[in-house]
């Protein structure tokens, strides 16, 4: 047996790791391009049919969803301050609310792809 540095080399790992990174950088460019997307797009459509399927199974989920879609609903024509903070607030937990499903479903297409 040699015992040359290349034998005690872990080629397993360093293919696992690459591919590890590929499957990462895949769903980040996903997510990226729903970011820069337009939304009028069918995967995007149906991105978040599958999202919010996934989040009216959760009774705490679809609660929190509708109650500050309706806040924002009611500071629709929002004129102080006030109203406008309350409807950029609205927005960032229905944002935080559904941003993890997101991932989820994405990260969960890709490995399928790649058979992970």
């Amino acid at each position: 047996m040699s015992t040359s540095p290349a034998n005690f080399h872990d080629w397993e790992h360093e293919r696992e790791s690459a591919r590890d990174i590929e499957i990462s950088d895949a769903i980040s460019d996903r997510i990226q391009d729903l970011e820069m997307s337009s939304g009028h797009g069918d995967a995007e459509k149906k991105l978040m049919g599958r999202v919010l399927d996934q989040l009216f199974q959760s009774d705490i989920a679809t609660e929190t969803f509708r109650r500050y879609l309706f806040e924002i609903w009611k500071q629709r024509n929002a004129s102080t301050i006030q109203d406008k903070k309350k409807m950029a607030r609205a927005a960032q937990i229905i944002a935080n609310t559904i941003a993890p499903m997101i991932r989820d479903t994405v990260s969960s297409d890709v490995h399928k792809e790649f058979g992970a």
